[in-house]
């Protein structure tokens, strides 16, 4: 998909989000439209010990605050480097019979992603572009070695039967991936990308954006890190105003690639502190993004009890309050 259909993509997107909104209206409460090209991204990292508590975590909950504070879209993540996934995943059990000890008690991104588009929301997978790294069987079972060497081929046949089965799995409901980690690719084979990026799109047709991630910053969250991408990862720690980004971005990015912008409303990455950024601050990002067609995502952080912080929820609904559909 190129740069153009992307952004067709995007705004269809939106434009989804918006029907679902309305229709969510005709119930007992109103709902607000949701912010096209603005999203949330979650971090749920259960760990093996306690991934059983993912049974208790209250779906609509989580929709209803995104709802709450008009998200388009929720960036999922479905497990990251200590093994364990909140996704149950058949090819995964078949190539590595000892991970079916770690299904997860139910299928959570199936059941958000339902509940999201009752809402008008679009779901989109997180997952890291290499094995586990630091689960040993895993990294021997599927091939993989350190996520800064480049991934052997033997690796990148197994993971895309991992990714094409949640792919399929998901079909529709999942809107997107963000892979997470492609800092060496060198000497990956034409068939190894089009074996990895036929599995992203399976099962979802051509309107899904893909996002590729090499490191945070001004050097690479613009970056294109795979053929197959068409938005930028956008990882951005400490994000410049919206002043201070070039006007010629457009121009200046890979060719293709819709804008993004991904950072923290907390001090890190899924770190429940205090807001960083004014609700003015998160307004001129989104009116940015939104003049450049593209995405801001905001990560917040999840409680004890596996729900949004309520006063995360509040300061981001405040700047998303003046937008109009």
């Amino acid at each position: 998909m190129n740069g153009i259909q992307a952004l067709r993509a995007l705004r269809r997107l939106a434009s989804a989000a918006l029907l679902g909104a309305a229709c969510a209206g005709a119930g007992a409460q109103q709902q607000e439209a949701p912010v096209p090209g603005f999203g949330v991204m979650v971090h749920y990292l259960p760990d093996k010990q306690n991934v059983q508590n993912a049974a208790l975590f209250d779906v609509e909950a989580l929709a209803a605050a995104l709802a709450d504070m008009r998200a388009s879209y929720l960036v999922l993540t479905l497990g990251q480097n200590n093994g364990q996934f909140i996704a149950p995943n058949a090819a995964l059990e078949a190539l590595c019979p000892e991970s079916a000890r770690h299904r997860p008690p139910r299928d959570l991104p199936l059941e958000i992603g339902r509940a999201l588009e009752r809402r008008g929301i679009g779901l989109v997978l997180y997952l890291p572009f290499r094995a586990p790294q630091a689960d040993p069987y895993l990294m021997a079972c599927l091939g993989d070695v350190s996520e800064q060497q480049p991934p052997p081929a033997r690796f990148t046949a197994a993971w895309s039967a991992v990714i094409r089965y949640w792919s399929e799995h998901y079909g529709p409901l999942a809107r997107g991936w963000w892979f997470d980690g492609t800092y060496n690719t060198r000497g990956m084979s034409p068939e190894s990308w089009n074996a990895l990026c036929a599995a992203a799109k399976s099962g979802g047709g051509a309107n899904r954006w893909l996002a590729f991630n090499p490191g945070e910053g001004p050097a690479r969250f613009n970056a294109r890190a795979a053929p197959c991408q068409n938005v930028m990862a956008g990882e951005f720690m400490q994000p410049p105003p919206p002043a201070s980004l070039p006007a010629a971005l457009a121009a200046e990015r890979p060719s293709n690639l819709a804008f993004h912008l991904l950072t923290p409303l907390g001090a890190s990455w899924g770190q429940a502190t205090a807001p960083r950024f004014s609700a003015d601050q998160l307004r001129d990002w989104i009116a940015d993004a939104q003049a450049r067609g593209g995405l801001f995502t905001l990560d917040l952080p999840l409680d004890d009890g596996l729900r949004l912080l309520p006063a995360h929820v509040a300061h981001v609904r405040s700047a998303t309050a003046t937008f109009r559909p």
